[in-house]
């Protein structure tokens, strides 16, 4: 079984991740990313938050082109990595999750995308799963909402949860 850091070693950063779709597919994504180019799409508080973090983070992220999840919440993790330099991503397939991470992290399955949060240590300290907490189980109009890009700053606060408790922890 691979280490975490053999496995964010050998991850495709966003921009490759984003060239194995299908045109509509880097589209869907690109979408997303013009939003977050968007003054305001994502509020002061949080930006402000992520410019707080003062440890290095690693999102190894498991995920696919042809997931719409993936397309949405990839965009906002590639943002928070252009925003805060000391947290980068890398973006393995579900197969390799499958195989490599599904029993170490005690998973019945491998819902995508998969965002294991590691430390600078390459040590998982946290998980986001598919989608972000403000949209589980909120109904059809939230879902709507969410496939539209109107929930970005819910993931980019569901990470920041994530990154916030490990920077309260001690080295």
């Amino acid at each position: 079984m691979a280490s975490y850091q053999q496995l964010f070693e050998i991850g495709q950063g966003f921009a490759d991740f984003l060239r194995s779709g299908l045109p509509a597919e880097r589209d869907a994504a690109n979408v997303v990313v013009q939003k977050l180019a968007t003054p305001g799409s994502i509020g002061p508080a949080a930006l402000a938050r992520l410019q707080r973090l003062e440890r290095r983070y690693h999102l190894l992220v498991a995920g696919e082109m042809w997931c719409p999840d993936c397309q949405i919440n990839l965009a906002v993790l590639d943002f928070i990595c252009r925003t805060q330099p000391l947290v980068d991503l890398a973006v393995i397939t579900k197969g390799r999750a499958e195989d490599d991470l599904k029993a170490r992290l005690g998973l019945d399955k491998v819902s995508i995308p998969l965002v294991v949060v590691l430390d600078a240590a390459f040590e998982p300290v946290g998980l986001f799963v598919e989608r972000p907490q403000a949209v589980i189980g909120a109904g059809e109009a939230v879902l709507r909402d969410y496939k539209a890009g109107q929930y970005l700053e819910a993931t980019v606060d569901d990470l920041l949860a994530l990154l916030e408790a490990a920077e309260n922890r001690p080295l």
